[in-house]
């Protein structure tokens, strides 16, 4: 019965912009006695405002989108409809990307001579895969056992940290974002109590009690929305977790380009009055941000990383005196000459699967070794 209504859906929306704007072809519509076509201005005129305005467009996106997930499709524009959230795929790995990538991580681990530390982060479609549609079974990249392949050809070089079993096991919470492709901060708190026990020594047993936790905005729709037509999808929620078992101070110092930002909170929250809801945490991902506090640890931790980072960060600063985060795919040469990487005690390369399988990010930190600014310190 569905099929046959999905049918009959889909022939109505076929129909609707024809039956509509009057357009057919092949004489779809013959037309009736005494009529006459339009000339060729009003057609121009009228193609003009449709292009302008576009006003069936989203609508009937929308309405494509409810046939279709009501015939039983679950997928659209590789985003998988679960429910009130939207899981995006992961496209399959890029062979020589991962090669090149790994072995520059290795390669930095032996040339640095600094303690070196790599963690890939799975994406929601593999710690939430029972809420993936059946048929995508086939579809969905292993990552788990991805990941556990690249570490295998790291260890005793690169320290690395598996954060899927955490992840995994408190998959029921809230660790990704339903509009957005990146961890919630409840889920950058489960990564860090991952990233604790291998980074930090003599530091305290993370607990949730040591944060106060605010609301900064509950009606955020991310990019995943703006991808699909579909709009039964709840809104996210934008949290901040403030550390208050010993409150620190912080300074925040941005490098973009040649724009240098200067903020004293990790949470700068007058940019949501900017429409910048996502550089609430920490001005969002820049070229160079460091995170300098009175904490007193006083190591210091480089991370080369994505948007990931932005999660789980606000959470690591406490417990070190200076934490760089380097977006290498945006860092320029004024960048470059701003981090000496022997004024750090540790290198993390922490990245999503997504970047690690299709980008080229990590392996850009090998350049920085050629530079002798960054030998030289």
């Amino acid at each position: 019965m569905n099929k046959i209504l999905s049918v009959i859906f889909s022939a109505v929306l076929l129909a609707i912009p024809l039956s509509v704007l009057g357009l057919g072809t092949d004489n779809a519509f013959a037309p009736t006695p005494g009529w006459r076509a339009p000339d060729a201005g009003i057609l121009s005129d009228m193609d003009a405002h449709i292009a302008k305005n576009l006003p069936l467009k989203p609508r009937l996106d929308e309405l494509n989108l409810t046939i279709r997930t009501f015939g039983g499709q679950r997928e659209y524009n590789q985003i998988f409809i679960s429910g009130d959230e939207l899981i995006p795929n992961v496209d399959p790995p890029m062979d020589y990307m991962v090669r090149e990538n790994t072995a520059a991580i290795l390669r930095f681990a032996e040339t640095a001579g600094i303690p070196t530390y790599c963690m890939i982060i799975p994406t929601v479609s593999a710690i939430r895969q029972e809420s993936l549609p059946q048929f995508s079974q086939t579809q969905v990249l292993n990552q788990k056992q991805f990941i556990e392949n690249v570490y295998s050809g790291m260890i005793g070089r690169v320290t690395v940290i598996d954060v899927y079993p955490i992840l995994f096991n408190a998959r029921s919470q809230y660790l990704y974002y339903r509009t957005e492709k990146n961890l919630t901060a409840l889920g950058g708190f489960y990564i860090y109590t991952a990233l604790g026990p291998k980074l930090l020594e003599g530091a305290s047993r993370p607990a949730l009690s040591d944060y106060d936790i605010e609301y900064a905005k509950n009606d955020y729709y991310g990019e995943l929305y703006e991808r699909s037509p579909f709009t039964d999808t709840r809104a996210d929620t934008l949290s901040i977790f403030r550390y208050t078992r010993n409150p620190r101070e912080y300074t925040v110092r941005i490098r973009q380009g040649g724009s240098l930002k200067t903020y004293h909170t990790l949470y700068p929250l007058h940019l949501l009055e900017l429409g910048s809801p996502m550089d609430i945490y920490m001005g969002g991902l820049n070229a160079v941000t460091n995170v300098a506090s009175n904490s007193p640890y006083p190591a210091s931790l480089l991370i080369f990383g994505d948007k990931t980072a932005l999660s789980y960060m606000p959470f690591l600063v406490n417990y070190y005196r200076t934490v760089t985060l380097v977006d290498l795919f945006q860092l320029d040469a004024a960048g470059s000459r701003s981090i000496s990487i022997q004024d750090y005690d540790q290198v993390l390369f922490a990245y999503s699967i997504e970047s690690y399988l299709h980008t080229n990010h990590p392996s850009r930190a090998a350049n920085l070794l050629a530079s002798p600014h960054m030998a030289a310190g």
